[in-house]
C-alpha cells in the first residue's frame, strides 16, 4: 500500500509540475474535462492558511502586551513617520497579528493589513501546524518594510518532531550562514542559500518566492522517494534571524534608533493541496476540524472508484480482485469486485496470484462455504469432487467421494475434478502405490498383503526375479510365497539349493558345484562363488587344480628304484625261495638257439674247442665270477636314444641272486598292485620269488583284517616284456613299514650260474584306484569314472617307464587320485640348485633341470656328469684313451685312469713326460725337472738358461749350457753386472778371435762396455747408479747431434722450431705460440701501440704463450693495433686519449677515432661538445636554442649568445626581426616608413597609454585590499552645501522642482540600492579574485608548456605573413587566385588535419591508445621498476665506492707478495708489468707471500705428496698382489691337505667295512665247515676258493703307506702357520690403509700436516717391506710343505674331492682381495684429493674476499686456474688484469644500464608531453588556420584600395 502511495505522489508530481509549466491557475483544479468515471480526478489547490487562523503563530508580535511605537522609513515629504502598534484585540485598526497575513485587506476590503514583529527583534519564527499530512508546493510573501537580511524555510512531517531546511535566504550566504552551499541548483533536493531575495531593495512590497519543485531543474524521476519527502508536509516554519538596517544601528544604540527596524509581512500564501491519488474530485474535512470557510482546502478525500481510505489508499472490502493503483488520466484504476461463485463474501489482493495471472486478476477469496475452496471458491475440499451434473454455483457443487480408505492415498481422497492433461477424472481414487482397483481395494501384481498402515498399501513380493518362474504370478498374494525354478528354494527363492549354487535367470535357476571328488573335501560348494572346499595346496572353483609349486601324485608314484635297494645274495636267508644249484665252474653255458620249442642248454668239453677259445672262455668266466652279486649300471642320457628306465640305470642281479626293498611312506592304506621293470640281457625267460612282509601286524581298519599280512608270489618275467604286474595286490598302510624282497633267477634253469645277470629297473606300487571315493560303487558317477581310466588306459600310460602324454580326462582322474591318498597335493620340493624354477609338472612333480641334472626334484647328476651345482653338472669327458670307464666321481669329476696317465680327464702325462698319450721324459741339460706336457718346452729354467731344452743363455749371460759341454752361463761386464744399478747392455758375447767380451749396450748408451751416454741422452753411466737419460728438451732438438744438448746435464743447446729456454719448452724472444707443439711464430706487435720499453729496433715483444702485446696507455687488441672504446688519437707516446664528450650535450660517448670529435646533439658543438652549435644561442650548461633570425630584417644569422637577441637591419624589430619596426608599415619584410603625422599622434597615444595604466594600476590596488583615498570633513560639508543650493534652486523651480527633486530622491534612493550591490558584488569578486588567484597559478604551469607550441605557430603565421605580403603586392586576380589556391589548400589541409585527428587509423587515436597501453603497462609494472631502480642504484653505488677503494698496490701485495710500488729490478717478488731476464712475468719468489708464491709451493709440495702416494700406491698394489699369490697357495695347499686327508679317511672306511665283511665272510666259512653234512668235496672246493682271494696289497704295502699317511699328516701343521702369517700380512695390509685414511683425515688440514702423512707413509712403506719379508718366509714354508705333499701325491689318488667349495672360498678370498685393491686406489684418490684441498687451503690468503664480491669470484677462478698450472699457459698476473678488465666493464655498463634507463624514463615522460601538447595544439592550429583565413579575406579586401 505504502508503493502504491509513493506512485500516486510521483504522478501527481508530475501533474503539478504539468500545472506550473502551462501557467494554469492554481484555482482551477479541473484540468481534465471528464469526470471521476473515465479517469483520474483530482481535488482543488489552494492556500494551506485559510481556514487555520489557529494553527499560524508567531514568535514575536508587536503590542501583545503593551502598545509599542514604531517608525518607518519615508519620503522626505511624509509628516507622520511614527505610529502605535496595538495587537490586543485581532482585527482592529492597528492590530497586528499573524493572521492579518491569511488576506491581504481587512474586513472591510479597503486598507492593507499586515503582521508586524517587536522592535529590534532580529529571530523571529512564523509556524503553521496542519491537523493532516498535506503536499505543499510553493510558498509567497509580501513584506511591508526591507526583506530579511537573513531567513530559512523549514518544513516537518512527522507532526514537528523533526525539522528539515528547504531553503536559506540571505543577501552574504558566506556571512550568515557559513558552510552552506551558495552555487546555483543543480539537484532538485540541495539544500542551498539564495541570495536573490534578500537585497535591501525594495524598500516595501518585497516578495520571497520558494517552489519546492523549481522549474528550472528536469527532474528525472518526478515518482521518487526524495520528490516525495520534498513535497510532504504536516508542519511549516519561516526563521527571520537578520534584519535590514542603514547602518545607523551601528554608531547609535538608543531605543529610537531601532523603532524603524522590524518584521513586517503584508501576505502570507502557502500554496498545496489534500492528495487522493487520482480517486477524489474534493475532500471533506477531518474529524474536529470545522469546515465552514469558504476556500479551505480540506484534508480528508470523499473517494470514488470502490476505495476507501483518508486519501483514497485502500480498496473497500470485496474488491480486491485488481491491485489498489493510482489513478491515471484514461484510466481510473478502479478496485475489482471479487469472484467467489456465490460460496463467500470476503477476499483480500494476494499479489503472487496477481503476478502468476499475467496482471489479469488476484482476489483471493477467504472462508470459501458448501465444501469449496480455491482463489475464486471453485474446488472441493479434499473427500470431495466436483459433481458433474451440478453449476458450480450451486450449494450441490461438490459431493463426498468414495474410496477405500486402506488402499488409497490420504485416507481415501479422490480427483477433485476432471482434468484430461493432468490425467484427473472427478471422483477418481488414488490408491498407493502398490494398489489397484476402482475403489483401490486390492494389491498389484508382484505385491501382496493390502494394509492400511503400509504407506504403500502392499508389500513386494521380494521374490527374487532370478530365481521364480518366468511369466508366472511370482508370488501368492496372501501369503507372499514365492513360486521358485527347479534347483532354487527359501520363500523368496533367492537360495539354491544344496550343492548348487550361482543363482541367475537361467532355466534351472542355479548350476551345479560339480566339485572335484578327490580334490574336495566334499560335494557341497560357496552359494555365491560356487567356491567347493578344497583339500591342501588345492585350487579351481571345483578344486581341479593344484597350486604353483606343488603336484598331482603319478600312478606309479610309488617307484622304488632297483640301485637303491639291498642286493642279497643266492644263498642269503632274507633272499625267498630257494636257491638252484650252482654250475659246474668247468663249462661254460650258452643258448644255441631253439630246439622243439624249447630254449636247449649245450655243454661242450674242453676238446671241442680251441685253445684259444678255451682260454678266452676262463678268462670270462674268471672276470664274471669276480663281480658282485649285483650292481649298479649307469646309462648315460642321451637324447639321440629313447629312455626305458628310471633313475640313473639299472642293478644288475646275477642268477639266483635277490633284491631287497624297503616301503615305509604309504600315505593311505589301500591295495597296490606290486609291478616289476627290468630289462633282460638274453633271450631267456626269468622269473621273480617275491615276498612281501610288515614288521608289525596292520592296524587299520583297511588292511587289519586282511590277511596274510605276509605274502610270497611267483611270477615270470618274460624276456619280451619290460613290465610283469604280480596277480594279487597286496593291502599297505600308513605307519608301518614293508620289506619286499626279491629272488630273480631263470626260469627253466636248473643251476645257476654266475655269468648270467639280468638288469632290474625298479618296483612300483600301483594304487588299486577302484576302492576309492569316486570308484567305488555301482552309482553312475563311479561306474563313468572306472569307465574312463580303461577308456583312456590311463593305467596302462604308467607301466612303461617313461611316461607318454596324457589324455585331459586321465589328467584330471588321476588328480583326483592323488589328492584322495595324499589329502591334498604334493610338494615339488625343486632343488634350488639343480632346477630352474621351483613349479613342477602338474602329473608327476618332475622339475625343470639344468643341464645334466636328473631326478624329480633334480637333485643328482645325470650318469657321465659331475659337480652338482648352481649352474648344473659338466660332463666328465674322460679321455677314452687314458680312463677305463666313460663315468667319473659325481662329486669331483675323477676319471679313473691307467696307471700310466694322470689328469682329472686321464688326459695327461705324469709329472717330467710329456706327449700324451705317447709319454716321453723331458729333456732339460739338467737346468729342470718339468716341460710343457704337450709342447715338451721345459719350464722353470734355472743357471741363467733359457730356451725349449734351457740350452740357451738369458740375455745379460754368456756361454753354452748344454749338458756335456763343460761350460756355464756368466754375466756380461757391461759395465757392471745384471742386476746391478751399473749395468747398461742388453747383452754381450765373447768375440771368437779376440776372446773379448762385447756388450750390446740399452738404448741411450754407448761404448764397448756402455759407459757412455748416447747423443740425445745425458747423465753419468760411469758412477755407480748412475744412468742416462734422455735430454728434456721437448722434442725440439736433433737428437743425433751430440753438440745438441750437454751429455752430463741435460742442458739444452741448440734449440730448433724458434723455441727457447734450458729444455725448448717456450718460444724464443719476438715469438709467441706453444713450443711442445711447434708452433711458435713471430709477434706481429704494432709499434705506434706497443710500449717502447718492449720494442728494440723493428722488433717488439709479446707474451710467448698468448702473443698478446703489451699496449700503451687506453690501446686495446692483441697486436696493440687501436684505440679503445671512448678513445683517439692512435699512435701518440702515452697511448690514446679520452674522447672526453660532455655527456648531456653529445649523443654518445665515443668519438671519431682520427679527429676525436664527439658526436653532438642539435645546438651543441665543439670538440667535446661543450659549446652552442654556430647560429645556436643560450647556456651550453642547460641549452641551446636556435637563433632562427630572418633573413629580410637580419644583418647576419648568427644571434646574440647570450640573449639570442638577433641584430636587425633599419626598419625592423622582434628578437628575430622579423617585424617592422614602430614608424614603419607593417608589410615584413616590405617595411617602409611612415607619414610623418604618425609621429605626433604616436606621442599623443603614449600619453593616453600611460594615463589609462596609472588608472588600471589604481583599481588593481583597490581591488587587492588597497587603501582608498581620504575623505575629509570639510569635503563633505562642501558636498552638503552643493546639495542644499541645488534643493534650493530645485525648490525656487515650483512643481517642476519637486517633481525633479522626487526624481533626486529615486535617483539617490537607486543610487544606494546599486552601491549596496556593487558592495556585496565588490564582496564577492574579492573571493573570486583569490580563487582566480590560486587558479592563476596553475595556468601560469600550463601556458609556459603552450609557450613552445606558441613558438611553432608564430612560424606558421610568420610563413602565412609571408605569403600575406606577397599578395599585397601582387595584383588582384594574381591573390584572388592565390586566396583560392590557399583557400583548397586550407580544405585539404583541414581533411588531413581532421584524418590525423579522428578515426581508428589517426596518429592521435593510435597515440592515444598508445599513451593508454604505456599507462596500464606503468601502472603494471611502476612497482617492480621502482624497486629494480631502487636495487640498482644500491648495488652500482655499493660497486663504486668497492672499486674506488680498490688498490692495485693491495692487490699485487696479496698476488705477488709486494706492493709493486718499487721498481721490478729492486722488488724481489716483482709485480704487475715486471719480466725477468728472458722476459717472462715475474710474479713471486723466494719469501714472498703472495697468492702466487704460495699457490705454486703449495702444487709442488702437493704434487711431491702426490708422487710418493702413487708410489705407496705402488708398493701397497705389489704387497696386495704378493698376499694374493701366498694366499692362494696356501689355500691350495690347504685345500689339498684336506683332500688327502678325506682320502684318507674314506679309504681307512673302506678298508673297515672291507675287514668286517671279511670277518662275516670267514664267519660262514666256520659254521659252513662246523656243520654237519658238509661233504669233503664241498669243503675242498671253499678252500680253495678262499685262497684264490688276492689281497690289493701285502700287510707290509698297507703298514708303509698308514706310515707315510701319518707322517703327511704331521707335515700338514705348517699350513696353519701359512694362514697365520697370511693373516697377519692382510692385517698389516688392512693397519697400512687405515693409516693411509688417517694420512688423508690429516692431509685435509693445513700444508703443515704434509710432512706427518710423508712419515706415515714412509713408516707404511717400512711395515709394507716387513710385510713383504712375512711373506717371502711364508712363501718358503709354503713350499716346504708343498715337497711334502708332492711326496705324497705321488703315492696315493687324486686328491680333488672338494673342489666346487674350495673355489668358492678362492672366489670370496679374490673378492676380497679386490676389495683391498680398491681400497688402496681409494687411498690414493682420497690422497689426491686431500693434496687438492691442501691447495686450496694455502692458497686461500687473507680476505680478499672482503674487497669486493665479484673480484671474490674471480679470485676463486684464480685460485683453481693456479692449481692447474702445468696445464695452463696463462699467468696469474693476467689473470689479475683481466680480472681487473672485466670488473671496469662491468662498472661500465652498469652505468650504461642506469643512464639509458633515466634517458628512457625522461623520454616517456617528454613523449607523454607531447601527446598532451599535440592534442591541444591541434585545437589551437585548427582555430588559428580559420581566423587566419578570416585575416585573410579580410585584408585582401581592403589592400587593394591602400
Amino acid at each position: 500500500m505504502a508503493h502504491r502511495k509513493t506512485l500516486w505522489r510521483q504522478r501527481f508530481v508530475s501533474l503539478l509540475l504539468l500545472v506550473e509549466v502551462l501557467g494554469v491557475a492554481a484555482e482551477e483544479p479541473d484540468l481534465i474535462h471528464h469526470g471521476c468515471t473515465e479517469g483520474g480526478c483530482y481535488p482543488a489547490t489552494g492556500n494551506l492558511l485559510i481556514g487555520r487562523a489557529q494553527s499560524l503563530t508567531a514568535t514575536s508580535t508587536c503590542g501583545m502586551e503593551t502598545s509599542q511605537e514604531y517608525c518607518i522609513v519615508s519620503h522626505l515629504s511624509e509628516s507622520e513617520k511614527c505610529f502605535i502598534c496595538d495587537s490586543h484585540v485581532p482585527y482592529q485598526r492597528g492590530s497586528h497579528r499573524i493572521q492579518n497575513v491569511i488576506y491581504l485587506t481587512g474586513e472591510d476590503g479597503e486598507e492593507k493589513t499586515w503582521w508586524q514583529s517587536e522592535n529590534g527583534v532580529e529571530a523571529v519564527s512564523v509556524r503553521l501546524d496542519l491537523e493532516a499530512e498535506f503536499h505543499f508546493t510553493h510558498l509567497i510573501l509580501k513584506f511591508k518594510t526591507f526583506r530579511p537580511a537573513a531567513m530559512l524555510v523549514e518544513r516537518s512531517a512527522d507532526f514537528g518532531r523533526t525539522w528539515k531546511v528547504y531553503r536559506y535566504f540571505s543577501y552574504n550566504c558566506t556571512k550568515m550562514f557559513p558552510g552552506v552551499s551558495v552555487h546555483a541548483l543543480q539537484k532538485i533536493d540541495d539544500v542551498i542559500c539564495d541570495q536573490r531575495y534578500s537585497d535591501i531593495e525594495p524598500s516595501t512590497e518585497g516578495e520571497v518566492i520558494f517552489k519546492v519543485l523549481d522549474p528550472s531543474i528536469k527532474v528525472e524521476d518526478p515518482y521518487s522517494v526524495e520528490i516525495q519527502e520534498l513535497l510532504q508536509i504536516t508542519n511549516l516554519r519561516i526563521n527571520f534571524t537578520k534584519l535590514h538596517t542603514l547602518g545607523d544601528n551601528l554608531l547609535d544604540q538608543r531605543a529610537e534608533v531601532l523603532q524603524k527596524y522590524y518584521y513586517s509581512v503584508y501576505e502570507l500564501v502557502v500554496r498545496g493541496s489534500c492528495f487522493c491519488y487520482g480517486h477524489a474530485s474534493e475532500c471533506s474535512p477531518v474529524e474536529g476540524i470545522e469546515g465552514g470557510v469558504e476556500g479551505m482546502i480540506h484534508g480528508r478525500c470523499v473517494c470514488k472508484h470502490h476505495t476507501t481510505g483518508l486519501n483514497c489508499e485502500h480498496c473497500q472490502d470485496f474488491h480486491h480482485d485488481l491491485p489498489w493503483r493510482p489513478a491515471e488520466h484514461n484510466n481510473p484504476h478502479s478496485c475489482k469486485q471479487c469472484n467467489c461463485n456465490n460460496h463467500s463474501r470476503k477476499c483480500h489482493f494476494d499479489m503472487a496470484v496477481y503476478l502468476a495471472t499475467g496482471e489479469v486478476s488476484g482476489g483471493v477469496c477467504d472462508d470459501c462455504h458448501h465444501n469449496t475452496m480455491g482463489r475464486h471458491c471453485e474446488q472441493c475440499k479434499p473427500f470431495y469432487y466436483l459433481n458433474p451434473w451440478s453449476d458450480i454455483r450451486a450449494e450441490t457443487a461438490c459431493i463426498p467421494c468414495d474410496c477405500d480408505p486402506v488402499g488409497s492415498l490420504d485416507g481415501g481422497v479422490c480427483d477433485s475434478h476432471t482434468n484430461v492433461n493432468l490425467g484427473m477424472i472427478a471422483g477418481q481414487c488414488r490408491c498407493k502405490e502398490n494398489v489397484k482397483g476402482e475403489r483401490c481395494d486390492s494389491c498389484k501384481e508382484n505385491f501382496y498383503g493390502l494394509s492400511k498402515n503400509d504407506p504403500e498399501g502392499c508389500q513386494p513380493c521380494r521374490c527374487d526375479p532370478r530365481g521364480i518362474i518366468a511369466g508366472s504370478t511370482p508370488c501368492d498374494q496372501i501369503s507372499g510365497d514365492c513360486y521358485c525354478k527347479r534347483f532354487v528354494t527359501g520363500r523368496y527363492c533367492n537360495q539354491c539349493l544344496p550343492e548348487f549354487w550361482g543363482l541367475s535367470y537361467d532355466v534351472m535357476g542355479c548350476r551345479p558345484c560339480d566339485c572335484d571328488f578327490g580334490g574336495a573335501y566334499n560335494s557341497g560348494c560357496s552359494f555365491e562363488d560356487g567356491q567347493c572346499v578344497c583339500r591342501s595346496n588345492i585350487i579351481g572353483r571345483q578344486c581341479d587344480d593344484v597350486q604353483p609349486g606343488y603336484f598331482c601324485m603319478p600312478l606309479d608314484y610309488y617307484t622304488y628304484e632297483a640301485e637303491n635297494a639291498k642286493g642279497l645274495s643266492p644263498t642269503d636267508p632274507q633272499t625267498p625261495g630257494n636257491p638252484k644249484p650252482e654250475a659246474p665252474t668247468d663249462c661254460v653255458e650258452y643258448y644255441n638257439g631253439i630246439q622243439n620249442g624249447k630254449k636247449v642248454r649245450l655243454r661242450r668239453h674242453r676238446r671241442t674247442i680251441r685253445v684259444l677259445q678255451q682260454r678266452s672262455s676262463h678268462r670270462r668266466a674268471r672276470q664274471l665270477q669276480q663281480k658282485p652279486d649285483t650292481e649298479v649300471i649307469r646309462r648315460e642320457h642321451s637324447p639321440d636314444h629313447m629312455i626305458t628306465w628310471t633313475g640313473p640305470g639299472f642293478a644288475r642281479v646275477r642268477d639266483g641272486a635277490g633284491l631287497l626293498f624297503h616301503v615305509d611312506n604309504i600315505p593311505y592304506p589301500m591295495d597296490f598292485d606290486i609291478m616289476i621293470r627290468y630289462e633282460p640281457e638274453s633271450a631267456e625267460d626269468w622269473e621273480a620269488i617275491v615276498s612281501v612282509t610288515s614288521q608289525t601286524l596292520p592296524m587299520s581298519p583297511r588292511c587289519g583284517n586282511v590277511l596274510p599280512f605276509e605274502q610270497l608270489y611267483k611270477e615270470k618275467l618274460p624276456h619280451s616284456e619290460r613290465y610283469i604286474v604280480l596277480p594279487k595286490p597286496f593291502c599297505f598302510e600308513s605307519n608301518n613299514q614293508y620289506e619286499i624282497t626279491i629272488r630273480f633267477q631263470r626260469l627253466e634253469a636248473t643251476n645257476r650260474h654266475p655269468a648270467n645277470f639280468i638288469l632290474i629297473d625298479s618296483l612300483v606300487l600301483l594304487p588299486k584306484f577302484s576302492e576309492l571315493p569316486g570308484f567305488h560303487g555301482n552309482d553312475p558317477v563311479s561306474v563313468h569314472h572306472r569307465e574312463e581310466m580303461e577308456n583312456y588306459r590311463c593305467l596302462e600310460s604308467f607301466k612303461m617307464a617313461t611316461m607318454p602324454n596324457l589324455a585331459e580326462m586321465c589328467v584330471k582322474l588321476i588328480c583326483s587320485i592323488s589328492a584322495i591318498i595324499h589329502d591334498g597335493a604334493l610338494s615339488c620340493l625343486c632343488n634350488l640348485q639343480g632346477s630352474l624354477s621351483a613349479v613342477c609338472d602338474k602329473i608327476g612333480g618332475q622339475c625343470m633341470c639344468k643341464p645334466n641334472v636328473i631326478g624329480q626334484r633334480c637333485d643328482q647328476c645325470a650318469p657321465g656328469t659331475y659337480g652338482f651345482g648352481p649352474y648344473g653338472c659338466s660332463k666328465c669327458d674322460c679321455n677314452p684313451q687314458g680312463s677305463t670307464t666313460r663315468f667319473c666321481n659325481p662329486i669331483t669329476g675323477q676319471c679313473q685312469c691307467h696307471g700310466y696317465v694322470a689328469g682329472r680327464q686321464c688326459d695327461q702325462c705324469l709329472p717330467s713326460q710329456w706327449g700324451f698319450p705317447q709319454c716321453k721324459p723331458c729333456q732339460c741339460n739338467g737346468h729342470a725337472e718339468e716341460c710343457d706336457p704337450k709342447t715338451g718346452t721345459c719350464l722353470g729354467c734355472r743357471d741363467f738358461t733359457s730356451g725349449r731344452h734351457c740350452d740357451k743363455c738369458l740375455d745379460g749371460y754368456y756361454g753354452d749350457p748344454i749338458l756335456g759341454s763343460g761350460q756355464q752361463c756368466r754375466p756380461c761386464p757391461c759395465p757392471g753386472y745384471p742386476g746391478t744399478l751399473n749395468y747398461h747392455g742388453s747383452s754381450c758375447y765373447a768375440d771368437r778371435d779376440s776372446g773379448h767380451i762385447v756388450c750390446l749396450c740399452a738404448p741411450g748408451y754407448t761404448g764397448s762396455r756402455c759407459d757412455r751416454c748416447s747423443p740425445g741422452y745425458f747423465g753419468n753411466p760411469d758412477q755407480n747408479g748412475g744412468e742416462c737419460r734422455p735430454c728434456q728438451c721437448n722434442n725440439n732438438i736433433d737428437p743425433s747431434d751430440p753438440e745438441s744438448c750437454d751429455s752430463r746435464t741435460g742442458m739444452c743447446l741448440k734449440c730448433l722450431y724458434n723455441t727457447d729456454g734450458h729444455h725448448c719448452g717456450e718460444c724464443k724472444a719476438g715469438y709467441f705460440g706453444s713450443a711442445i707443439l711447434r708452433n711458435c711464430r713471430r709477434c706481429t706487435c704494432n709499434e705506434l701501440g706497443t710500449l717502447q720499453s718492449h720494442c728494440s729496433r723493428d722488433t717488439c715483444y709479446c707474451d710467448r704463450a698468448t702473443g698478446h702485446c703489451p699496449c700503451r696507455a687506453s690501446v686495446v687488441g692483441k697486436n696493440c693495433d687501436q684505440c679503445a672504446t671512448n678513445f683517439w688519437n692512435f699512435g701518440a707516446d702515452l697511448g690514446c686519449e679520452s674522447c672526453a664528450c660532455v655527456p648531456s650535450h653529445s649523443l654518445r660517448p665515443d668519438c671519431n677515432t682520427y679527429s676525436g670529435q664527439c658526436y653532438c646533439r642539435p645546438g651543441f658543438g665543439g670538440r667535446v661538445c661543450s659549446h652552442c652549435q654556430e647560429n645556436y644561442w643560450g647556456d651550453p650548461q642547460q641549452r641551446c636554442e636556435a637563433c632562427n633570425c630572418d633573413a629580410y630584417g637580419s644583418e647576419m644569422q648568427q644571434c646574440d649568445h647570450l640573449t639570442g637577441t638577433c641584430r636587425c637591419r633599419d626598419g625592423f624589430t622582434g628578437r628575430r626581426c622579423d617585424q617592422c619596426a614602430r614608424g614603419f608599415r607593417d608589410n615584413f619584410p616590405r617595411c617602409s616608413a611612415c607619414h610623418q603625422c604618425f609621429y605626433q599622434w604616436d606621442s599623443i597615444i603614449t600619453q593616453l597609454q600611460n594615463q589609462l595604466r596609472g588608472i588600471q594600476k589604481k583599481v588593481s590596488d583597490l581591488q587587492e585590499g588597497g587603501e582608498a583615498p581620504e575623505i575629509s570633513n570639510s569635503l563633505i560639508r562642501e558636498l552638503e552645501d552643493k546639495l542644499r543650493s541645488v534643493k534650493q534652486i530645485i525648490g525656487d523651480g515650483g512643481i517642476e522642482g519637486t517633481r525633479m527633486l522626487e526624481q533626486m530622491n529615486r535617483l539617490v534612493n537607486k543610487i544606494r540600492t546599486e552601491v549596496a550591490q556593487l558592495s556585496y558584488q565588490l564582496h564577492s569578486q574579492e573571493k573570486k579574485m583569490n580563487d582566480t588567484q590560486s587558479k592563476d597559478g596553475k595556468q601560469k604551469g600550463k601556458l609556459e608548456k603552450l609557450t613552445l607550441d606558441l613558438i611553432l605557430v608564430n612560424d606558421t603565421v610568420h610563413s602565412l605573413k609571408t605569403q600575406i605580403e606577397a599578395i599585397a603586392a601582387s595584383g588582384f586576380n594574381e591573390s584572388y587566385s592565390s586566396i583560392l589556391r590557399s583557400y583548397l589548400q586550407s580544405i585539404d589541409a583541414e581533411k588531413l588535419t581532421n584524418g590525423s585527428v579522428s578515426g581508428a587509423a589517426s596518429p592521435v587515436f593510435q597515440s592515444r591508445q598508445t599513451r593508454l597501453e604505456t599507462e596500464r603497462l606503468l601502472k603494471e609494472n611502476l612497482d617492480s621498476y621502482r624497486r629494480n631502480m631502487t636495487a640498482q642504484k644500491t648495488s652500482l653505488k655499493e660497486i663504486q665506492k668497492k672499486v674506488k677503494d680498490l688498490n692495485v698496490f693491495q692487490i699485487n701485495e696479496k698476488i705477488c707478495g709486494a706492493p709493486g710500488d718499487k721498481p721490478c729490478d729492486k722488488s724481489p717478488c716483482g709485480g704487475a708489468n715486471c719480466r725477468d731476464d728472458r722476459g717472462l712475468r715475474k710474479c713471486g719468489g723466494e719469501n714472498c707471500n703472495g697468492a702466487v708464491p704460495i699457490s705454486a709451493k703449495a702444487l709442488m709440495s702437493a704434487q711431491n705428496v702426490k708422487q710418493d702416494l702413487e708410489n705407496m700406491g705402488n708398493q701397497l698394489n705389489d704387497l696386495s698382489q704378493k698376499i694374493q699369490v701366498v694366499q692362494g697357495i696356501a689355500q691350495e695347499a690347504k685345500v689339498q691337505s684336506e683332500s688327502t686327508l678325506s682320502k684318507a679317511k674314506d679309504a681307512k672306511r673302506r678298508i673297515q667295512d672291507s675287514t668286517d665283511k671279511l670277518r662275516a665272510f670267514i664267519g660262514k666259512i666256520k659254521d659252513f665247515l662246523t656243520e654237519e653234512g658238509a661233504d669233503p668235496e664241498s669243503i675242498e672246493l671253499v678252500a680253495r676258493q678262499v685262497l684264490n682271494i688276492s689281497l690289493p696289497a701285502s700287510p707290509g704295502d698297507i703298514a708303509t703307506l698308514l706310515k707315510q699317511i701319518k707322517e703327511t699328516i704331521g707335515n700338514l701343521s705348517g699350513v696353519d702357520m701359512i694362514l697365520n702369517t697370511t693373516s697377519e700380512g692382510l692385517a698389516t695390509a688392512k693397519a697400512l690403509l687405515q693409516q693411509a685414511n688417517e694420512a688423508k683425515e690429516r692431509a685435509e688440514g693445513v700444508s703443515e700436516n704434509i710432512a706427518e702423512a710423508k712419515i706415515l707413509l714412509d713408516e707404511a712403506e717400512g711395515k709394507a717391506k716387513s710385510a713383504e719379508k712375512a711373506v717371502n718366509d711364508a712363501r718358503q714354508s709354503v713350499n716346504r710343505v708343498k715337497n711334502s705333499v708332492e711326496k705324497s701325491m705321488k703315492k696315493m689318488a687324486a686328491v680333488e674331492e672338494k673342489e666346487m667349495s674350495i673355489m668358492d672360498r678362492l672366489g670370496n678370498l679374490s673378492s676380497k682381495v679386490v676389495e683391498l685393491i680398491k681400497k688402496v686406489d681409494s687411498n690414493r684418490e682420497m690422497a689426491t684429493e686431500a693434496s687438492e684441498k691442501a691447495n686450496k687451503a694455502l692458497a686461500a690468503a687473507d680476505g680478499l674476499e672482503e674487497e669486493m664480491g665479484e673480484v671474490k669470484k674471480k679470485y676463486k677462478e684464480l685460485k683453481d686456474k693456479v692449481g692447474g698450472v702445468d696445464t695452463s699457459s696463462e699467468t696469474a698476473l693476467q689473470k689479475v688484469k683481466r680480472i681487473t678488465d672485466e670488473a671496469q666493464d662491468l662498472l661500465k655498463k652498469a652505468t650504461d644500464a642506469k643512464t639509458k634507463l633515466v634517458d628512457l624514463e625522461e623520454k616517456f615522460e617528454s613523449n607523454e608531453k607531447k601527446i598532451s601538447f599535440k592534442i591541444s595544439e591541434l585545437g589551437e592550429l585548427e582555430k588559428t588556420t580559420t581566423e587566419l583565413l578570416k585575416e585573410i579575406r579580410t585584408e585582401s579586401a581592403g589592400y587593394p584600395f591602400c
